[in-house]
């Protein structure tokens, strides 16, 4: 078959994708120095855990609240014209804060309102990007697609935090932001340099359609499709018995392994090296096994490797072979579910409907994230009960628990053809 004869050389071929894939790199290793800069910022300024805690629910909150109804609204929208200028709000905003913070008046309460707006322009981009790659590229192309983006923008995320702290001690928390405020604008000028060839079927008829009834359609349109269903749910509960894991890396690296920050240090990079291999073998992959079995398989090695995270610091007191211990453990558990959901997402991309597929994206992406606040607080119940360690071994049985209750279940994950036939890419 052609699809087989398919590498990434061929699809770098594609200038219009080319473009997208540039504009994704710069946006991510923005985010990363981003998300460091800026915590350790929220820190600084108001040397309270509690605000850090809050902004972080403000991270979540918008995706939760608000982008349900947002893919409704960007259905109706030229996609491109939506990542632009979603782009140059975000660099407007962050322009608007950097004034704020040289004058002295930055505080917990602007931080967190900034980032509850930042984050509900980020509810937009988010269903108008997802709608937007399947444009820029051929259909037969979007495997390797998704998961050469999926890969540089985890290098990118690698890069970007390395430097971070590099930057900050170097030159100051006022040049990360500076730096991410660029990115933003020329990630944007980028986007609109695309020249979209395939154009957007049926706007018109969307736009001459009421909000409501356009969100009525997306939500029948997924409740009509079983494996959407099956996805959503799958993933809401995969979401939920890894929270912990983020919650609690740094009670698990002081209380399990007896080490401090450097840990956390290996943790991250053996994560995102994990992110990077698994988003590499996702065409490969694909090809071998089914979206079931792949489930299944890498599933159930997720499930064994955040079970024996804890032991690292049980089966040795040497140091170093505690680093190599936890840093494959993450390893493992970063490279299954970046294969995982990077097969799922190409699964979604290429048999939604186009015309339903930021409506789509929306639901998917708030279901999977509304659940983090609710198993947050369940991980603060559960910790003044249950040490650390066991916690983390209980997810790892839970993962495999939940696989072996899908294969009971067998639940419908495959695109029937008739699905499949629904699809208009081109």
């Amino acid at each position: 078959m052609a699809e087989n004869k398919i590498s990434y050389k061929e699809v770098l071929k594609e200038s219009e994708y080319r473009k997208l894939l540039i504009s994704t790199i710069i946006n991510r290793f923005g985010d990363a120095l981003d998300a460091v800069g800026f915590t350790w910022l929220v820190y600084q300024i108001t040397h309270s855990g509690t605000w850090s805690a809050i902004i972080f629910a403000l991270n979540i909150l918008p995706n939760v609240i608000i982008q349900p109804f947002t893919g409704a609204l960007v259905e109706r929208l030229e996609k491109k014209k939506v990542i632009v200028i979603t782009h140059f709000l975000r660099g407007f905003v962050l322009v608007a804060f950097f004034l704020i913070y040289l004058m002295g008046y930055a505080n917990g309460w602007i931080m967190a309102g900034f980032t509850f707006v930042i984050t509900t322009i980020e509810a937009f981009n988010m269903p108008a990007g997802n709608a937007f790659l399947p444009r820029v590229i051929k259909k037969e192309h979007i495997t390797h697609g998704m998961s050469l983006n999926s890969t540089l923008s985890s290098a990118a995320t690698l890069v970007g935090t390395g430097l971070a702290g590099v930057i900050i001690a170097a030159a100051g928390l006022k040049t990360i932001m500076i730096i991410d405020i660029i990115t933003f604008f020329v990630a944007g000028v980028i986007i609109f340099t695309i020249k979209c060839e395939q154009m957007e079927e049926n706007l018109e008829v969307i736009k001459s359609e009421s909000y409501i009834t356009t969100l009525k359609e997306g939500v029948n349109y997924i409740r009509s499709k079983q494996v959407l269903v099956n996805c959503i749910v799958i993933a809401v509960f995969l979401n939920m018995v890894l929270v912990p894991i983020n919650a609690l890396q740094a009670p698990l690296v002081s209380e399990c392994y007896n080490l401090g920050s450097e840990l956390l240090s290996v943790i991250g990079i053996a994560g995102s090296i994990g992110s990077i291999l698994g988003s590499i073998m996702i065409p490969a992959i694909s090809k071998k096994l089914s979206m079931k079995q792949t489930l299944i398989i890498f599933g159930m090695l997720m499930g064994l490797g955040v079970m024996v995270i804890p032991f690292g610091g049980m089966i040795t007191d040497i140091v170093l072979i505690k680093y190599l211990f936890a840093g494959l453990c993450f390893t493992i558990l970063t490279f299954t579910s970046s294969l995982i959901v990077g097969i799922f997402n190409i699964t979604f991309v290429t048999n939604v409907d186009p015309k339903y597929l930021a409506r789509a994206t929306s639901v998917i992406v708030s279901a999977a994230t509304a659940v983090m606040p609710i198993a947050s607080m369940l991980v603060g119940w559960a910790k003044v009960r249950i040490e650390t360690g066991t916690m983390i071994t209980i997810c790892g049985i839970g993962v495999i628990v939940l696989l072996v209750i899908t294969m009971m279940i067998n639940p419908e994950l495959e695109p029937k053809k008739e699905m499949t036939n629904e699809v208009k890419v081109a």
